[in-house]
C-alpha cells in the first residue's frame, strides 16, 4: 500500500527541472504544490518532473505532458505523469480566479507496483511565453484534484486537493503525442492486471 509520506518522498527527491525559460515581466507561482483540503495534516506535495513535452493543435489548444519516475521497492519504479490541456478560449466552469469559466483540465495519474489511481480536475494557467515557444513557461493559478479511478491496492493519500505552480515543457508535437498515448494503454492495461479480482 502506498502511503502519502512515501509518495510525498518519492516526489521531493525526484530530479529538478533544469530548463528554465522565462520572459521579462511574467510573474511566477512558485514551484508545482498539490496540498490537500481536508487531510491537511498530512501537507503538501511538491511533484518536479523532469520530463516535460507541449503540443498546439489546430485550434489553439495547448496540450502538456508531464512526467517523472522514482525508484520504489525491489528494483520497480513509481510513475507520477501529468496530463494538461489548455483552451484558447474559456470554457464554462468554476475557480476562485474566474467563477464563470476555467481554461485547463488536469490529469494526473500515479502508478505504484501495488496499484494505480488517477486523478482528474480543472482550474486556471496562464502561459508565459508564445504558443510557439521551443519552451513554455505556464502557471497553475488554481487548480482541482480529486481521484476518479483507482486499482489493486493504490491508497488515496491526497483526497480533494488545490494544485499550483509553475512549471515548463518543451515544444514537442510528436512526444507529447506518443508519450500521452502511451501513458493511457498503460494505465488501462495496470489497471487491469491490478485488479484484486483478476485471474
Amino acid at each position: 500500500m502506498m502511503t502519502f509520506n512515501t509518495l510525498r518522498r518519492c516526489i521531493v527527491l525526484a530530479p529538478v527541472v533544469l530548463i528554465c525559460l522565462i520572459i521579462s515581466g511574467c510573474k511566477s507561482f512558485g514551484p508545482l504544490r498539490i496540498k490537500p483540503v481536508q487531510n491537511t495534516a498530512s501537507g503538501e506535495l511538491r511533484p518536479q518532473f523532469p520530463t516535460a513535452y507541449y503540443r498546439v493543435s489546430r485550434d489553439g489548444t495547448c496540450y502538456f505532458y508531464l512526467q517523472t519516475s522514482t525508484p520504489a521497492r525491489a528494483g520497480q519504479v513509481i510513475r507520477q505523469i501529468a496530463l494538461i490541456r489548455v483552451f484558447w478560449r474559456p470554457v464554462p466552469g468554476e475557480t476562485p480566479i474566474l467563477p464563470t469559466a476555467i481554461n485547463a483540465t488536469f490529469r494526473y495519474i500515479v502508478i505504484t507496483p501495488s496499484g494505480a489511481g488517477i486523478y482528474s480536475g480543472a482550474g486556471f494557467i496562464r502561459l508565459h511565453n508564445s504558443r510557439h515557444a521551443r519552451v513554455m513557461h505556464a502557471s497553475i493559478v488554481d487548480g482541482s484534484l480529486h481521484l476518479i479511478s483507482s486499482s489493486g491496492y493504490f491508497h488515496d493519500p491526497l483526497g480533494p486537493a488545490r494544485i499550483t505552480g509553475d512549471f515548463h515543457a518543451l515544444r514537442s508535437k510528436e512526444k507529447t503525442i506518443s508519450l500521452s498515448l502511451q501513458t493511457r494503454r498503460e494505465f488501462f492495461l495496470k489497471t487491469f492486471q491490478m485488479r484484486p479480482d483478476h485471474h
